[in-house]
């Protein structure tokens, strides 16, 4: 099959003009908080006939990007606003980057504000509110009291972004959206179910596989089926009682013991810590990377199945990252993965049944009724004790 790339811009497709000088074009597809971003690699030598050069307009121009195969499946990679670009000589060459147009210019400026007893739903309704987006929220995720945190000079992006990470979630914003949700989950960030993606070690052109005990919380226990069989260790986190001094400490699992290092403004912050420590150090203790022949089906956050590899290396996994690369008539696939855990640790269960501390209780500003979540069932409800 013949793959094929159109960059879309101002209403026209831009591809046909660039005729045999569009060197290439790659796609990648980010799970993490960074953003989506494509690059578009141009011949910019001067014409032999006429001297003339490319005309093609960059800085500013929003350009959607296709890919595929003319009698199979295509996709639509996004759309992005061009907003860097590089001339390099010999051969004189364009380089032009792109990052999701999605992301609004207000979401990257700094801004200072403080939030006390409000739910991870309340504060991203409030970000996504006056950066003109539409919150679309995990509603596990959008129960969880945040007790009080600051937002110091830092833009709506990485605030967002901080919050979620706490609790184990991925921010960002997505098709007008800004899309809140839980890692390893199989889901995209719209939350949405992704279709199950398949590869046998004959569909590689390379691949690589690395397990890292060091990335393991608490000592090294090795992989289900492992000759060592151990379970590894558990994760420690303090939070210290402002009005007491007392500190306190929550734990997880058995010993030997992972401790975090940063004490905690109190138990829920603490017990968030933890389950997403360990979260984090399940899936990232072993790692899984390959080139194949272009699949538009691949995407960040899909599950990943490894068939017909050899023993030892674990079957499901979760893709971190792809990108999507057509380069002359060739088209391939990068994708980078981490294990994918089934059972984790439910931070927003847990979160729920942490008691606010008495600095809680006394504060002026505490609501005097129960926190409730918008938008989730009573369970997710953190009742705050009575003066």
């Amino acid at each position: 099959m013949q793959p094929f790339v159109q960059i879309i811009g101002g209403g026209s497709d831009l591809t046909g003009g660039l005729g045999d000088r569009l060197l290439s074009v790659e796609c990648f597809d980010e799970a993490e908080d960074k953003s989506d971003r494509v690059s578009i690699e141009i011949d910019d030598r001067a014409g032999f006939a006429d001297g003339g050069i490319i005309d093609f307009p960059v800085i500013g121009l929003t350009v959607e990007i296709i890919m595929g195969y003319r009698d199979g499946q295509s996709a639509s990679r996004g759309t992005y606003l061009i907003d860097d670009l590089t001339v390099s000589s010999p051969p004189r060459k364009l380089m032009v980057t792109g990052r999701s147009a999605a992301m609004a210019k207000s979401y990257r400026t700094p801004r200072t504000e403080s939030y006390h007893q409000k739910t991870l739903g309340e504060l991203m309704e409030a970000i996504a509110s006056r950066n003109g987006y539409e919150p679309a929220v995990d509603p596990e995720l959008s129960g969880i009291v945040i007790r009080h945190t600051d937002q110091h000079n830092e833009s709506d992006m990485a605030f967002a972004t901080r919050i979620a990470e706490m609790h184990d979630g991925v921010a960002k914003p997505v098709a007008g959206k800004l899309a809140v949700a839980k890692r390893g989950t199989g889901k995209n960030i719209a939350g949405e179910e992704l279709p199950v993606i398949t590869i046998r070690e004959t569909d590689c052109d390379s691949w690589d596989f690395k397990y890292s005990a060091r990335e393991e919380a608490g000592e090294a226990g090795g992989m289900e089926g492992a000759e060592s069989g151990s379970s590894g260790g558990g994760v420690r986190a303090k939070w210290t009682d402002i009005r007491t001094g007392e500190t306190k400490l929550v734990t997880a699992g058995e010993a030997p013991f992972h401790d975090l290092r940063f004490s905690y403004h109190n138990e829920a912050e603490a017990v968030a810590a933890v389950s997403q420590k360990r979260n984090t150090a399940a899936r990232g203790k072993a790692s899984f990377s390959c080139t194949i022949g272009g699949r538009v089906d691949v995407q960040a956050e899909a599950k990943l199945i490894l068939a017909s590899f050899r023993p030892y290396i674990p079957l499901e996994w979760r893709i971190k990252s792809c990108s999507h690369r057509i380069e002359g008539v060739g088209y391939t696939t990068d994708i980078s993965a981490e294990l994918f855990e089934e059972k984790q640790d439910d931070i927003p269960g847990k979160v729920k049944d942490t008691k606010p501390s008495d600095d809680d209780k006394i504060d002026k500003d505490a609501p005097a009724e129960s926190v409730k979540p918008r938008n989730t069932s009573d369970s997710f409800v953190i009742d705050l004790p009575k003066e």
